[in-house]
């Protein structure tokens, strides 16, 4: 996953129940950790006794850095100049919920971002908790595991181990993907946002790779790119199924034995889609997850206006700063008109 979550620590002052205390206190404690211990790249890749793969994952970062300011115009500010070493998988694990008959994610509001559709825990066991909570309340739920996460300028965000062992293309991803996320940032609307830095990923690490490698690897990423979105379009396609089915007048058990249907026949195509071409096989474990109304609607905020940023990039003649200017405009405007701006006919 590629989860950017942006936890507010002066929002702890604001909560109103002791769990809402206890959700920012956690938050302030886990984003302490996160600030104490980092040392500079600068310092370690000059370090003797420091191992060649870090060395060279860190120089990496510095590279990637630059390149984000020069050729995609993004000021990368002081983030991803220092390093953090975590003893856990990820930075944080991240709780999405929606009802059971409805696509939608539930939504919490949190201090200047406004609604977000996540729940950022830094321990695994309590975002666990959480997540058994919200499932005895009749919630579709899924936990994702983050590697990285944004503080939006609140901090300089580090380099962290849950992610510096990444490929050259992942590790570009996530750094150009965060670093949309502190370029521009609407609050109150996860999609937007989230979408919007996935495709700003995508056409940086397509012009990273055409600069530092060639053109048949920029192609061989695209072409991994087309078949993620076509999959996507096949989780988007069952998550309108299911909200069409939502709302009719079916009763509650017809439908629950829909939604089974559904989300089987889902499977079954992933199946198959994984089964066809050799360089899908990895979408076998799809098959295997508790695919529900969260997971669909998680996917939904990362990918679903990918297409129409990427559309409108070309129509900005592939230039960063006039594509910049041409999103800030779409923030502008209500959700409503924003939403019809970003639809992308079939």
């Amino acid at each position: 996953m590629r989860a950017i979550f942006s936890i507010l620590l002066a929002a702890l002052a604001s909560g109103a129940g002791c769990r809402t205390v206890a959700y920012y206190s956690q938050a302030v404690a886990g984003q302490c950790q996160m600030l104490v211990g980092q040392e500079p790249i600068a310092t370690i890749v000059v370090d003797p006794n420091v191992s060649p793969d870090l060395r060279r994952q860190l120089q990496l970062v510095l590279k990637l850095r630059l390149f984000a300011r020069d050729e995609l115009k993004m000021n990368p500010a002081g983030n991803y100049l220092r390093y953090r070493e975590l003893d856990r998988k990820f930075a944080l694990w991240v709780v999405y919920a929606a009802p059971e008959f409805d696509t939608e994610l539930k939504s919490w509001w949190y201090p200047v971002v406004g609604r977000f559709t996540t729940r950022g825990f830094f321990k695994e066991s309590a975002a666990r908790a959480y997540a058994k909570r919200l499932e005895e309340q009749g919630l579709d739920v899924y936990v994702g595991g983050a590697p990285a996460y944004s503080t939006l300028g609140w901090f300089d965000d580090p380099v962290l181990s849950t992610f510096i062992n990444y490929s050259e293309t992942d590790l570009a991803e996530l750094i150009f993907h965060e670093l949309a996320h502190h370029h521009l940032f609407l609050p109150g609307d996860a999609t937007f946002n989230e979408s919007f830095a996935t495709a700003v990923a995508e056409i940086g690490v397509a012009r990273w790779l055409e600069a530092h490698h060639d053109a048949a690897k920029r192609d061989e990423y695209m072409a991994q790119r087309k078949r993620a979105r076509q999959f996507n379009k096949m989780l988007f396609q069952a998550r309108e199924e299911l909200q069409k089915m939502y709302a009719s007048d079916k009763t509650t058990v017809q439908k629950r034995m829909t939604k089974a249907r559904i989300i089987g026949q889902l499977k079954g195509r992933i199946v198959e889609l994984s089964q066809a071409d050799p360089s899908n096989k990895r979408l076998a474990n799809w098959s295997q997850r508790q695919i529900n109304n969260a997971l669909l609607g998680a996917t939904a905020v990362y990918y679903r206006q990918v297409p129409a940023f990427i559309a409108l990039f070309e129509k900005s003649n592939r230039d960063f700063p006039a594509f910049f200017a041409a999103v800030k405009n779409l923030t502008q405007l209500n959700q409503e008109k924003r939403e019809a701006m970003l639809q992308v006919p079939e």
